[in-house]
């Protein structure tokens, strides 16, 4: 299929039209179901995803940016900081005949669920609340020995019962925490990642502000060129009209060249910020939705052992660290500056007719830079 979907931003109000709902997918318009995250940080459907993978890599619909993914499917995991956020999600996407909620399950059930599934006497221990009495503060239970969690390992950053603390090795127990500790750690890691993609979303509205600028100097400047060029060949038609038609493809190749070098870096550019601003309400719901529990278990990778490798799925605060290290061109790489030395051309061009020397005509051009 096909590569970019978004235009390229012409105006300063292109910039914040680009940025659409944090859990709505840029290509089928929709609520994201199954949300992948590609290795660029941008997400997309599962489902607008399929079949786009070519010799094992998947150009992102976006920015065009190759990752490698594995399996038969050909598509990259399912990102569950993205999903979790979908799931949680309040804002009236959910099943309107919604109205109840296991605690046990974690999951959403309407009326008829409740009633029908739900009475049978496997669910019997289940707890089940209204939908709105939800509490953040309900902490899963552990799925090996069907306690609550109390603690987390900083050294293989999962969560522990009881009984899994007690199973672990002496060396291992001096890397546990209590929940609350290792809540306000990760809270101070994900504060100082946050900062970090907030100084470069700020650097990148600049950047993209001053590409927008130079973009528009560099059509005045050609305009400008342009004009002196047709202002000294009318007074000489005949003789410049060889010389004029050069003249103007010097400057043509220029503009072309200083344009889309801009243009391609203002893409560049605009494709980045949607990602800043979608990972910074990513930060905002996950912060205010997710428990404790949910907020360690989502914000750090899966620790497998080996010799499982480990998920693609990247925890949220190495996430936000790794889009803000990546490496970004914000300054422009060259002058919106457009020169032909035309003076000097003409003057040599009429060197002949005018019986001028060569030093009139080096005069003549030393006040244009090429």
């Amino acid at each position: 299929m096909s590569g970019a979907i978004f235009a390229p931003l012409e105006g300063p109000d292109a910039v914040d039209a680009a940025s659409g709902h944090p859990l709505v997918c840029p290509l089928c318009h929709a609520q994201y179901e199954r949300p992948c995250l590609l290795d660029c940080f941008h997400h997309f459907c599962a489902g607008c995803l399929r079949g786009r993978a070519a010799d094992g890599r998947l150009a992102c619909p976006l920015c065009q940016h190759q990752t490698v993914v594995k399996g038969p499917s050909g598509l990259p995991p399912v990102d569950r900081l993205l999903q979790f956020l979908v799931d949680s999600s309040g804002d009236g996407l959910e099943d309107p005949e919604t109205m109840y909620y296991c605690n046990t399950c974690g999951q959403p059930l309407c009326a008829r669920c409740r009633d029908e599934t739900h009475r049978a006497r496997m669910f019997a221990s289940h707890e089940i609340v209204a939908l709105g009495q939800r509490s953040r503060d309900v902490l899963p239970k552990c799925t090996l020995h069907a306690e609550a969690y109390i603690m987390f390992s900083t050294d293989k950053k999962s969560l522990l019962c009881i009984r899994c603390f007690r199973d672990m090795q002496g060396e291992s127990r001096a890397h546990c925490v209590d929940l609350e500790s290792a809540y306000v750690q990760g809270c101070e890691r994900l504060e100082q990642a946050v900062l970090a993609v907030k100084a470069l979303q700020t650097a990148t509205r600049e950047a993209i502000t001053l590409l927008q600028a130079m973009v528009e100097e560099v059509r005045r400047s050609a305009a400008e060129e342009e004009a002196a060029i047709h202002a000294l060949f009318s007074s000489m038609q005949d003789r410049l009209a060889e010389r004029k038609a050069v003249l103007l493809r010097a400057v043509q190749s220029q503009y072309e060249e200083k344009d889309k070098a801009f243009k391609e870096q203002l893409s560049q550019l605009a494709a980045l910020l949607p990602t800043l601003q979608v990972h910074l309400v990513i930060c905002s719901s996950f912060l205010s939705l997710a428990n404790k529990a949910e907020f360690l278990d989502l914000g750090y990778p899966e620790h497998r052992p080996y010799p499982h490798p480990p998920p693609r799925a990247q925890e949220l605060i190495e996430r936000l660290q790794g889009i803000a290290t990546r490496p970004h061109r914000l300054r422009p790489a060259q002058s919106s500056k457009i020169a032909s030395d035309h003076r000097a051309e003409f003057a040599r061009c009429l060197e002949p007719l005018l019986l001028l020397g060569p030093r009139w005509a080096a005069g003549a051009g030393g006040g244009t830079n090429t």
